[in-house]
């Protein structure tokens, strides 16, 4: 009997037929393949008899593995010096640098400001934000330092709550305040200018040309009393002051 060299579709099979490329020659079409096989027989019995036949079937678990679970949540301490339920929490007048108070602190020696601003748990997240309660700002604290494993210190958190509070109130944003709220600030923003030319006249003088800044709306309670934590989020502190 003569060597078989190829198939030959018999009678009555379906007229498609899939040409698999021989090894070596991919994307090989059915002209130049050496060998070519029939697709799989259509039976009807290869499909369900009807769609209730797809349903999975049922768990064996006291609770679905398709629920869902909530994350967990983040614990987030902050440094001693910077929470207001700390007995060791520093005591500074957020109207100057803290540059200057951290000299005159015996708490916020340099190694303490180089210090974790929270405990390692949190020191993932990107930044904070704190608010004051009647102030309609908030502020964002990054970490100053570009390394991939920068962490957010307690000097970035003092001097993001200085560098924002110093920042000038224009025509647009005194409108949006009552009038009375208004007049406070221009009484504390007085009181600011006239404490500075007891120290520098002539800073004084630059302070009062530049206008109110968001600090007057402090009423002259400048003095820092620590964060609080928030139902809002992790990354988010109540920032308190007190006279």
């Amino acid at each position: 009997m003569p060597a078989r060299t190829g198939y030959v579709q018999p009678a009555g099979s379906p007229p498609w037929v899939y040409s698999y490329p021989s090894a070596g020659t991919p994307y090989a079409s059915s002209s130049t393949s050496p060998h070519h096989y029939p697709s799989p027989t259509y039976s009807q019995s290869s499909f369900p008899a009807s769609p209730g036949s797809m349903s999975p079937p049922p768990l064996n678990h006291s609770r679905s593995l398709y629920a869902c679970a909530p994350l967990p949540a983040l614990n987030c301490d902050l440094h001693p010096v910077l929470s207001a339920q700390s007995r060791h929490r520093a005591t500074l007048d957020v109207s100057y640098d803290p540059a200057y108070t951290a000299s005159t602190s015996p708490v916020l020696s340099p190694r303490v400001l180089a210090e974790r601003a929270t405990t390692a748990t949190t020191t993932c997240l990107p930044f904070f934000t704190l608010a004051v309660d009647h102030l309609p700002w908030r502020i964002e604290v990054r970490s100053s330092s570009s390394k991939i494993d920068a962490y957010i210190s307690v000097a970035d958190v003092l001097n993001a709550i200085y560098h924002d509070l110093r920042r000038q109130v224009g025509k647009d944003e005194l409108a949006t305040f009552p009038s009375h709220v208004v007049s406070a600030a221009r009484r504390a923003f007085d009181n600011r200018c006239y404490k500075l030319a007891a120290v520098d006249p002539a800073v004084a003088k630059s302070e009062a040309r530049r206008g109110i800044r968001r600090i007057d709306f402090l009423f002259g309670n400048t003095l820092f009393a620590g964060l609080l934590s928030t139902s809002e989020s992790p990354d988010s502190w109540k920032l308190t002051f007190s006279s």
